[in-house]
């Protein structure tokens, strides 16, 4: 039976045995203080290092933690799915696990979720920090990103990418139970969706570090464009 919580964290996680405990631990210190009942669920991507074993061992520490596995490598988007269809919390968050955008943000995002359905993070609005900028080549590329989204599918957001949203749990898994697994742009999806949906989209200043890990690629990215713009149509029919 599952109990019904105040917040969920999801986290994916693909090889991330370098990052997810401090991802851990550092979101529960931020969650404890606010004395609600939550749980952060590690959604392991297929992960082909000691990922899953950390998880686990921290689980019979952590009671709060919950490890849900995929047996192969889905991507970020599935991983973000399977995590938010198994969540329990009225709100819904996930975050990245190499904390480019930490979740001390949280209780900013919880403030705005009452007049608000989804609040997304942003980097590219007054207010946000770069604390640890991109090299200039992935700034450009992402720029171009967001441009290409952004006037294609129309979206009112200049940043759609950013790695920390926040959802009404009813919002998040009627968008998220449609979704297809498309890899890093499912976060356009997502705000696709949710416009359809009618929901209220918000957004908050973040303040965001580059991960020099990162492993977006611009071609994968362009090349599920098409599949958006097929997907934007079938919304507005």
């Amino acid at each position: 039976m599952r109990m019904n919580m105040d917040y969920s964290v999801v986290i994916p996680a693909y090889n991330e045995e370098k990052t997810v405990e401090r991802a851990i631990r550092e979101t529960a210190a931020v969650f404890n203080p606010l004395s609600k009942q939550y749980e952060i669920i590690i959604v392991d991507d297929g992960s082909t290092d000691a990922t899953a074993k950390i998880v686990d061992l921290l689980s019979n520490e952590l009671p709060m933690l919950k490890l849900v596995r995929h047996e192969t490598n889905r991507g970020k988007g599935g991983a973000v799915r399977t995590g938010v269809m198994n969540a329990s919390g009225e709100f819904v968050l996930f975050l990245d696990s190499d904390l480019s955008t930490h979740p001390a943000e949280a209780p900013a995002f919880i403030a705005k979720m009452g007049e608000s359905d989804i609040v997304i993070g942003s980097r590219r609005i007054p207010g946000a920090v770069i604390a640890k900028p991109q090299p200039w080549y992935r700034s450009l590329s992402g720029r171009a990103i967001n441009f290409i989204i952004r006037h294609f599918l129309k979206l009112p957001h200049r940043d759609t990418q950013c790695g920390f949203k926040m959802f009404r749990r009813e919002a998040a898994q009627n968008i998220f139970q449609d979704m297809s697994p498309s890899r890093w742009t499912f976060d356009a999806e997502i705000l696709m969706r949710a416009y359809a949906a009618g929901y209220r989209v918000n957004e908050l200043p973040v303040t965001w570090l580059n991960n020099e890990n990162s492993r977006v690629k611009t071609n994968e990215v362009l090349s599920d464009l098409w599949y958006l713009l097929k997907i934007k149509g079938r919304l507005n029919k």
